[in-house]
C-alpha cells in the first residue's frame, strides 16, 4: 500500500472553505462537470446536529488509462466517494470504491485546510492506495496515483477560478 500527499493553496478563508464552496452543491456540480470533466451524481448527503457531514457522491471519470488498466476495468469506469466530515476535527475522511475490482483496490484518504494569511488556505490531503493485482499492481497504483493527483490540481485552478467569479 502507498502512501502520497498532496498540497494546494486556495483564494478563500477556512470557514468560507467548507460552508461555501465544499459542500456547496452548485460549486460541485460545475468542478465535475466544467473543472474536471467527469459525470457527477450526489447520491446522499445527511447532515446532523453537532455538525457532522456524510457525503456519498458517484463519478465516472473520463481518462485515458494504459491497456493493461482497461483490460482489468472495462473502458467505463465508475467510483462511489464515501465521506465524513468531523466538525471538532474539521478533517474530511473518504473511502473510494471502484465500480471494477473492488476487493482488489483501496483508496482512503484525509484531507484538511491550513489558514495561510488572513483570506488563503492550503489544503492538504492524504490518499493511501492499494492494488493487489499479481503483475500489473504497480501499473494501476502508479496510473491512480498520476490520475489523482492531477485531477487535484485541475480542482484548485477550477475552484479558485470559481471563487473570483462568485466575488464579483
Amino acid at each position: 500500500m502507498g502512501k502520497f500527499t498532496v498540497r494546494h493553496v486556495f483564494d478563500v478563508d477556512v470557514d468560507k472553505f467548507w460552508d461555501e464552496v465544499f459542500f456547496d452543491p452548485d460549486y460541485n456540480d460545475r468542478l465535475f462537470d466544467e473543472g474536471l470533466g467527469f459525470i457527477y451524481e450526489l447520491v446522499s448527503l445527511e447532515r446532523q446536529d453537532d455538525g457532522t457531514i456524510d457525503r456519498k457522491v458517484r463519478t465516472e471519470p473520463k481518462t485515458d488509462a494504459p491497456a493493461a488498466v482497461k483490460k482489468l476495468v472495462g473502458d467505463k469506469f465508475s467510483y462511489l466517494e464515501t465521506g465524513h466530515f468531523d466538525p471538532k476535527t474539521r478533517k474530511w475522511t473518504y473511502v473510494v470504491t471502484p465500480s471494477a475490482l473492488p476487493n482488489k483496490i483501496s483508496i482512503a484518504g484525509t484531507f484538511w485546510v491550513e489558514p495561510k494569511g488572513d483570506s488563503q488556505l492550503t489544503r492538504i490531503v492524504e490518499t493511501e492506495l492499494g492494488v493487489k493485482i499479481f503483475g500489473v499492481g504497480k501499473v494501476i497504483e502508479a496510473f491512480v496515483e498520476k490520475e489523482t493527483k492531477d485531477n487535484y490540481a485541475k480542482a484548485q485552478a477550477f475552484t479558485n477560478k470559481w471563487l473570483k467569479e462568485k466575488a464579483r
